[in-house]
Formats: structure tokens, C-alpha cells, sequence
């Protein structure tokens, strides 16, 4: 059964992003953690401690019981970054069958990359789409365990985020007449504001009529 997905009104949507500037007071971080992995792009051990800033506040309450290794980040980004630069300009309304293979292989490969928590073996999802969104902000997507139940993308697997880039692909399709241009960020960066002030903090509460599915 298709996932049903409430497609925000202009008002819902510009709601959430104020929302979120208002009271999201760690959003700053971002800019820092993709200003890092630009200035430091081929330098794995750089983009590493960019994925670092961002993963290290966003996504604290995980690795607060222990960090992954760096070492093995930095060499996941080495083994993939002839991928991840073919992906870095890319928008999402470019997603296409051809790349579920490459990203399934990105996403399995950070996930064991990013293996931290309390016995340094554990697997966090958020991190990984965290991690593979700040190498490619304009490309693939982030979400958070609230986001991707909202979406219907649970166990949070591959296939799952798979899934949830073709649902982002299409939201952006829909919402892209909603965000300023330029923008100082992407439009999945504005798709995680809207979606984190919704689903993840309750900040704003959609309508409940009409609501459709994605894909209709």
C-alpha cells in the first residue's frame, strides 16, 4: 500500500520553515559541516571531520556513547569518491533507476562506516543519510527515525531510503514552487526544515483534508 503523504499548502509549508529558524537553534552547524567537505573535497580526512561537525550535534545522542572510527570513515569516502564527485552538483529531480544501484552501495558502505554507540558496533541510519546528504546537499536526502515513519520508510534500510529519495523527488516537484531562487541551500535542505518542524518536533500541524498520496 502506498504511503500516504500530506502535501503542505504554500502557507503550511513557509509555517515550517520559520518554525524551524526560530527554533532550531543548532541549524548553523550545517552550513559549517558543508563549507567543510567543500573547502576540504579530496582531502578524505577532511570531509570526515565535516561529516563529524554536523553528525556530532545532529546526531548526538547516538554517538554520545561512542563515536565512530574516523580512520574508517576517511577510507569508506576514499573508496567512494569518484561516486560521491559524480553526484555532488546533482539536484534530486535527476534521480533516476540507474542511480538506486550506486546509492544502495553509498548507504550500505557509510553505514558500516558510521558504526559508534555504546558497544562501537551498532548501526545508525540517521547517520548515514546525514553523512551522504552534506556530500551531496542537492542529491540525496536526510531524515531522521520521526521522518522516515512519517514517510512509511521503516526498517530504514536501503531499500527504504531508496524509496524515500523517489518520495523526495517528487515532494521537491511539487514544493519547488514554494522555495526562493536562489536559495542559500538546497531544496532537500528545505524538504528536512519542513519535514523536521512537522514530523520530527510537532512545531506545525498540517490539515488533515485533502490529503494524497504521493504518486497520484
Amino acid at each position: 500500500m502506498a504511503t500516504v503523504v500530506r502535501i503542505p499548502s504554500e502557507a503550511e509549508f513557509k509555517t515550517a520553515m520559520v518554525a524551524y529558524r526560530q527554533r532550531e537553534n543548532r541549524g548553523p552547524v550545517y552550513f559549517r559541516a558543508v563549507d567543510q567537505i567543500n573547502k576540504g573535497w579530496g582531502n578524505a580526512p577532511a570531509m570526515a571531520d565535516g561529516i563529524g561537525l554536523l553528525l556530532k550535534s545532529w546526531h548526538n545522542v547516538f554517538y554520545r556513547f561512542g563515536l565512530y572510527d574516523p580512520a574508517r570513515l576517511a577510507d569508506c569516502i576514499v573508496t567512494h569518491l569518484e561516486t560521491l564527485a559524480s553526484l555532488r552538483k546533482r539536484t534530486i529531480d535527476s534521480f533516476s533507476l540507474a542511480d538506486e544501484p550506486l546509492v544502495r552501495r553509498l548507504f550500505n558502505a557509510f553505514t558500516d562506516a558510521l558504526k559508534g554507540g555504546k558497544n562501537g558496533q551498532q548501526e545508525s541510519t540517521v547517520a548515514t543519510a546525514k553523512a551522504l546528504h552534506v556530500l551531496a546537499p542537492g542529491f540525496l536526502p536526510l531524515w531522521d527515525n520521526l521522518i522516515a515513519g512519517a514517510y512509511g520508510q521503516f526498517p530504514m534500510l536501503a531499500p527504504n531510503y531508496i524509496a524515500f529519495c523517489w518520495q523526495m523527488k517528487e515532494l521537491a516537484s511539487a514544493l519547488l514552487v514554494y522555495i526562493p531562487n536562489p536559495d542559500d541551500c538546497s531544496v532537500l535542505k528545505r524538504l528536512d526544515e519542513f519535514s523536521y518542524a512537522v514530523y520530527t518536533q510537532g512545531w506545525v500541524r498540517l490539515h488533515q483534508k485533502d490529503k494524497r498520496q504521493l504518486g497520484e
